[in-house]
């Protein structure tokens, strides 16, 4: 979280209950509500770095991703394709990272997306005409890291994002409003005020009081905490200050995936296969033997916002926190209002995230088209040669050239800088892997093997293997559970109901280690 901003606050009124302890609703202006939408747009895997940096004793567990984040964690280097690969996904980027730096208070310390050439390129034009988002990335043509921070002239910079007048999320004109504390927003009047009072059953005011709050960047972590845990958020965050851990957790049966007899519906390519181990007696998996493109699909959970993880899960399937609310709040008073609705949902990654697999069976996934930029070589009125890099428009800006380069983007996933593989996966290929029902991620082998039936204190004879084959259908199904259960491949490939609605005792639900 970002600590340059220990002194700065939002005011915030708050309509309190006093004999229930409990905010009826906050009057707020578009910095508080900004902050709130920011939530709404934010990567999952974020979402769980920022929440394990709050509580590091012991972090709120969002399903089985803070699992998926700390596998990426515990992973060695030499089990992704690239540095950057991992990178990537210990801190997912956003098309709205700029954006974030235009809040009131920033609770997400990441930095807004460079771009980075080979030095060579820069300076004298040689080398590879390509940019990464990552400086860890290295030259297809000599080898050496892309480091050299690319600076434009002109329109169309590296910029991707930027703020709306008088707001950052929030629409030009809306200047109030009102927040319910299950985190219904509503554009602030006499008619929504007296609307949400009449809703909560309050025929006078006599018992409820004002009071100003200045709120800062400590509660806009616990509020992102308590989005996920509370079904009075407001409540929790500013007169318990803490969340309501234990929250019932209710999401509906899931048809199973298709197992090896029925194979003929989908081509190969469009299909993941995983060998099952499954309890003969509960029914329930075990853990899954897969190849990297389970895992790929399974990163890049970690890279989807917020609002599309809920919209392309079903959004009123289950019951998690308060998160509807504000989402619907945000498809409505957004500036990028007109999001349709879950079934034509379409969520857009920036696009280094894209990977083979995750278009043909998360097609709901597309990413973000890079933008071309131009390198172009001038004479100074000196007459010395001079190199330049302009944006997408930098053709009609060029008066005085003599030689136009296009730059393109290159894949940060492609290993060893050979960036002629298209959409390469954050893992290397060929690597086998071990993922358990609650989406612990670890590399295929017989001691682990041996290890996991012995911690599950599971004989052999009480296991079985089935094929399952994953198709586009499966794929969401597997989102929705691991967003909404502790048993995500139970629940989301075998539609078991969640054998437990606690938080499983998981190694990775304490902060991880990172790895440097």
């Amino acid at each position: 979280m970002s600590d340059n901003l220990g002194n700065s606050v939002i005011n915030l009124k708050l309509l309190i209950d006093e004999e229930k302890n409990k905010v009826v609703f906050a009057e707020a202006g578009k910095d508080f509500v900004d902050i709130l939408f920011s939530f709404s747009t934010m990567p999952m895997g974020t979402i769980v770095r920022l929440l394990e940096m709050h509580q590091k004793s012991k972090s709120v567990a969002i399903g089985c991703f803070n699992n998926i984040y700390g596998s990426v964690a515990s992973l060695g280097m030499k089990h992704f394709s690239t540095e950057a690969s991992k990178q990537m996904l210990m801190y997912p980027e956003s098309l709205n990272q700029e954006k974030y730096q235009k809040l009131k208070l920033v609770i997400d310390d990441s930095k807004a997306t460079k771009c980075y050439m080979c030095p060579m390129f820069v300076r004298s034009g040689q080398c590879s005409k390509g940019y990464s988002n990552f400086n860890t990335s290295r030259c297809s043509c000599c080898g050496n890291l892309m480091s050299e921070v690319i600076q434009f002239q002109g329109e169309g910079g590296g910029g991707r994002a930027s703020g709306v007048d008088g707001g950052v999320f929030v629409r030009s004109g809306q200047t109030s409003f009102i927040i319910t504390d299950d985190l219904k927003v509503k554009v602030n009047s006499v008619g929504s005020t007296l609307n949400v009072l009449k809703d909560l059953g309050y025929a006078g005011l006599d018992k409820l009081v004002e009071v100003i709050l200045d709120v800062n960047l400590q509660e806009v972590a616990t509020l992102l905490e308590c989005l996920f845990t509370s079904e009075s958020p407001l409540t929790d965050t500013f007169l318990r200050k803490k969340s309501s851990h234990g929250m019932k957790r209710v999401h509906k049966t899931l048809s199973h995936a298709s197992e090896e007899d029925g194979g003929q519906e989908s081509k190969a390519d469009q299909m993941i296969t995983l060998n099952a181990y499954v309890r003969k007696k509960e029914g329930n998996i075990i853990y899954v033997e897969c190849g990297e493109d389970f895992v790929d699909l399974l990163f890049t959970f970690l890279a989807m916002p917020l609002e599309s993880v809920w919209g392309i899960s079903g959004g009123n399937g289950f019951i998690l926190g308060c998160i509807g609310n504000l989402c619907k709040s945000f498809k409505e008073l957004s500036v990028d209002s007109g999001r349709g609705e879950a079934s034509g949902f379409k969520c857009v990654l920036p696009h280094y995230y894209k990977c083979q697999k995750q278009q043909l069976l998360l097609d709901v996934v597309t990413t973000h088209k890079p933008p071309t930029y131009y390198r172009y070589v001038s004479f100074s009125v000196d007459h010395f040669r001079e190199y330049r890099l302009t944006g997408n428009s930098g053709k009609r800006l060029v008066y005085d050239w003599d030689k136009l380069v296009p730059v393109t983007s290159v894949d940060p996933k492609c290993e060893e800088g050979n960036n002629t593989v298209e959409s390469s996966g954050f893992v290397k290929r060929g690597t086998k892997f071990m993922v358990t029902d609650d989406l612990i991620i670890t590399p295929a082998n017989s001691t682990s093997t041996i290890k996991m039936l012995r911690d599950k204190q599971t004989g052999l004879a009480d296991v079985e293997v089935r094929v399952i084959k994953m198709k586009k259908e499966e794929v969401v199904r597997l989102l929705r559970a691991s967003f909404a259960t502790f048993s995500a491949l139970s629940s989301g490939l075998l539609g078991m109901e969640s054998a437990s609605t606690s938080v499983p005792e998981s190694r990775f639900y304490k902060k991880p280690k990172i790895e440097t």
